[in-house]
């Protein structure tokens, strides 16, 4: 039967683990889904702040057989059965260090890493100052308590240990033909979630078709409904009398050449882009060459729009606002 915790001990970040984190959140969460313009990035960049977040140790508890590690997604039971050495870490002990799945700074040091010292090893740090090393017969692992001196005593209590012998050749060998399998499997959900977020986001970029946008005209204005970069025209600041129907395969100067500020895939376009001519225009276009061009006045933008049938959206235009 498992003893129960009898120490506790807390697992603070170190100043780069703080920094890093909290610019990843809000990198990932606010500022990238800001300047693309998706606001479904800011649920990908969410999840993948909760999933470093929630694997990240907090604190440890000690009791007579085991280390527990508490994080937000569970604890982990690291057994101490056939404790071999239990100690502060050195600078030798990461020589070679490579790390095989995890998380090197983001809320914390923690997976599954390789040393030429150490062999295959499991991290459960959040601060790099107060490593320490636990070893049994079958597992190397990395802690970062607070307390350094106290962790070490509430360990060495539960048993013999040696102090700062190193590991004889079969431990080594029994570390790293033998990893955590559940540490391998956390590295694969965590891997797999991160790659379906990233393919998901993909295939919506390449494959996102709404067709010509929705409009919403009025006497006063003409709003339209673009996922990304809605507008409302007012029908003072558009030149009326000069907007027309014009045909990219014929009007090739007002062909779009780069995009500024927009979203473009093979299905549709819409936001700032520049043509041929050099304009800045506001384009919202499908698949049709045929398009309504909405000329400003004074020192506005034109924009160019596909509309079902152009022909009638032009008269319904000037119906509505009366010229």
């Amino acid at each position: 039967m498992t003893s129960q915790p009898t120490s506790s001990f807390r697992a603070s970040y170190d100043s780069t683990t703080t920094k890093l984190s909290g610019f990843a959140a809000v990198l990932l969460i606010f500022i990238i889904p800001f300047l693309i313009k998706i606001s479904a990035l800011a649920v990908v960049g969410a999840l993948i702040v909760f999933i470093g977040n929630a694997w990240s140790p907090r604190h440890y508890s000690v009791a007579p057989d085991a280390i527990f590690v508490h994080r937000f997604a569970g604890a982990v039971r690291i057994p101490l059965e056939g404790l071999r050495e239990v100690r502060r870490a050195t600078l030798d002990d990461f020589s070679g260090v490579l790390r095989l799945w995890g998380s090197g700074g983001l809320f914390g040091y923690y997976g599954l890493f390789s040393t030429a010292k150490l062999g295959n090893c499991s991290w459960y740090a959040a601060h790099r100052e107060n490593l320490v090393i636990v070893a049994t017969a079958t597992k190397t692992s990395l802690f970062s308590p607070d307390d350094v001196d106290g962790f070490l005593e509430a360990i060495r209590a539960t048993g013999p240990a040696a102090s700062g012998a190193p590991l004889d050749p079969e431990t080594v060998l029994a570390c790293q033909v033998h990893p955590s399998v559940r540490a391998r499997r956390i590295g694969i959900t965590i891997g797999a979630l991160i790659g379906l977020a990233g393919l998901g986001f993909a295939a919506f970029a390449v494959t996102y078709d709404p067709g010509p946008p929705s409009c919403t005209l009025t006497s006063q204005d003409l709003t339209i409904d673009d996922r990304f970069y809605p507008i409302t025209l007012p029908a003072e600041s558009i030149d009326l009398a000069h907007a027309r129907i014009i045909d990219f395969n014929i009007d090739t100067a007002w062909c779009p050449t780069d995009r500024t500020d927009g979203w473009a895939n093979s299905h549709y376009h819409s936001g700032w882009f520049r043509t041929r001519n050099g304009e800045r225009v506001r384009l919202y276009r499908a698949s049709s060459t045929r398009l309504v061009l909405l000329p400003p006045k004074d020192e506005g933008v034109p924009v160019i729009l596909e509309a079902p049938d152009p022909d009638k959206f032009l008269s319904d235009l000037h119906h509505a606002w009366g010229r």
